[in-house]
């Protein structure tokens, strides 16, 4: 009997789930945010380049606050298979700390919700206890460059580092969203219609209704609480919201800040300067999780109403997480990656 089309993701996923994957790095995890009750408490995972204990390179450093995928409903900050290693290499060559938060996960929370995490993720880690950390943690020499902050994020965290930048734009010297979710009113997330994604077919509605069952009669003690999961860990869920058309619905609709397009649009018609940083946007083009119709029609929305918008925009032939081979020295990475580190790096002036 050949193997079920989702087991054949999970053996995919666990095929790249490398254990030595963090070892040039210390990591130190922090709590940036406890609810009132003080029964949910969110983390980010700090990474320090362990090489930062060298007199040479300490002093002031770049940032890269790294956001992680899921659906926003799956996933963590630190799950080995989504965390790209371009990234991690990204930061050794710049001698750069990588900061990279949880939040609460759909259904339990709300997209309001997870909005309100990372603006407080953002106030938590521009107050100063991350550099308290870093000290505590023994690179006393080694301070974080406030000024030079790059936002990073992969699909659903792709949306939020977009979202990060039309809250902050002058915090955050560029951004680089890898197959963001940004065109959420699409028929994608809000139709039912026979959608495999990664060569899985529809997950039944059921599965859904009756998580969502669960959560209504307090099936969980803990269920309100979801901040992370590592896969196979709901990601069916994932799957039965999105290919069921059910996303909108637990996610929330009427909220226009949700949706990055009209709050930009709500924005330009207030009248508001809206100086977003420069960006690239990556997308393969037979996409089975996030279309790449999406990135387009953001791309072309951001060129015609967005004035002195900077944006690299790169497609080729590939799924969903089609990046997951690249290195520093892929060509079509590198030769974009230079581009970025001249206004992550050198100023936000700087030529992209």
């Amino acid at each position: 009997m050949p193997t079920p089309p989702f087991f054949n993701l999970l053996n995919a996923l666990e095929s790249i789930n490398d254990a030595e994957k963090y070892s040039a790095f210390h990591t130190v995890k922090a709590t940036y945010k406890t609810s009132i009750d003080g029964n949910c408490s969110i983390t980010a995972d700090i990474l320090i380049p362990r090489n930062l204990r060298d007199t040479h390179h300490q002093g002031p450093r770049p940032v890269i606050v790294r956001i992680h995928g899921g659906f926003l409903v799956t996933g963590s900050s630190l799950y080995p298979p989504w965390f790209s290693n371009w990234i991690l290499e990204y930061a050794l060559a710049n001698h750069a700390v990588i900061i990279s938060p949880n939040y609460r996960l759909l259904p339990e929370a709300t997209g309001r919700d997870i909005l309100n995490d990372i603006n407080d993720f953002w106030h938590w880690f521009h107050g100063g206890s991350v550099a308290r950390i870093i000290r505590g943690a023994g690179y006393e020499g080694a301070t974080l460059d406030l000024s030079s902050v790059l936002v990073v994020g992969e699909s659903a965290g792709g949306y939020l580092a977009i979202q990060l930048a039309i809250a902050y734009p002058t915090e955050i010297r560029g951004v680089i969203a890898a197959y963001p979710m940004v065109d959420l009113r699409s028929k994608f997330y809000t139709e039912a219609y026979s959608k495999p994604i990664v060569g899985v077919p529809n997950v039944p509605v059921s599965l859904l209704n009756d998580h969502l069952a669960m959560i209504a009669t307090g099936g969980n003690s803990q269920i309100e609480h979801i901040t992370a999961a590592d896969p196979p860990d709901r990601l069916e869920l994932a799957f039965s919201m999105v290919q069921n058309g059910k996303f909108l619905d637990v996610f929330g609709t009427k909220d226009r800040e949700l949706f990055p397009m009209e709050r930009l649009e709500d924005l330009i018609l207030a009248g508001e300067s809206v100086p977003l940083p420069p960006m690239l946007i990556f997308h393969g083009e037979q996409d089975s999780a996030v279309p790449v119709d999406g990135s387009k029609r953001f791309v072309r929305f951001l060129r015609a109403k967005v004035k002195h918008a900077r944006i690299l925009f790169y497609t080729q032939d590939g799924d969903h997480g089609f990046d997951v081979d690249a290195t520093l020295e892929t060509p079509w990475l590198r030769d974009r990656l230079e581009r970025i580190s001249k206004v992550w790096l050198e100023g936000r002036n700087s030529h992209l």
